[in-house]
């Protein structure tokens, strides 16, 4: 009898992929790689083709694939390559995440933060890309709220205002808790910080 044909207990594919006999029954339950097939004493049994799927289900699951995503592909609902790339798009937003956090965390220390302030810097961490660009609207808006600017300046300012860089350097988080602590500058006492808030946010690092 050849390998395409053989059944195999439990505890053969468990040796095989690395994955415990207690998951493999989980799998089963839950339908992700159910057995081929039961013997008469009523135990599971897997052919080849089940090995393979438990060891990609092993390897989605080292990945971070949820369960119901791989029941999806295992369904062949949809495609390894488009999983992928969803959770390279969900990595990359991770990513980003713990790259401002360590930002915040590098920051409380160089500036020797208060408890207040580590909450501000840490709470514009997690502000999403538009929660980030209304912040700087309204600083802009409160900036040049009374003088008299071309409307059509304070418009490209608007438009024009990066955002905080995935990696983004200690000045560039300075600047995001500026645009956050104050609230109606005077002008033009604070046209040189406005200036370098401008720079700072415009100045990106290389992401490596």
């Amino acid at each position: 009898m050849d390998d395409t044909t053989t059944l195999f207990s439990i505890g053969d594919p468990a040796r095989r992929t690395g994955l415990s006999v207690e998951t493999i029954r989980f799998y089963s339950d839950a339908g992700v790689v159910p057995p081929t097939q039961r013997s008469s004493a009523g135990y599971r049994l897997y052919d080849i083709d089940a090995l393979a799927r438990l060891e990609l289900v092993r390897t989605l699951r080292d990945l971070g694939i949820d369960l119901a995503t791989i029941q999806r592909v295992s369904a062949r609902e949809i495609t390894v390559p488009e999983v992928a790339a969803a959770h390279a798009r969900a990595v990359d937003a991770q990513i980003r995440t713990l790259r401002l956090r360590r930002t915040v965390l590098r920051a409380v220390t160089r500036r020797a933060s208060s408890p207040e302030e580590m909450d501000l810097m840490h709470k514009l961490a997690k502000l999403s890309v538009e929660e980030r660009r209304r912040i700087i609207t309204d600083f802009i808006d409160s900036t040049f709220a009374d003088l008299d600017v071309d409307p059509g300046f304070v418009s490209k300012m608007r438009s024009t205002m990066p955002d905080l860089p995935i990696d983004p350097t200690p000045e560039q988080v300075d600047a995001w808790v500026l645009a956050t602590i104050n609230g109606r500058p005077a002008w033009p006492s604070m046209q040189p910080t406005f200036t370098w808030f401008i720079t700072a946010l415009s100045t990106r690092k290389t992401a490596g």
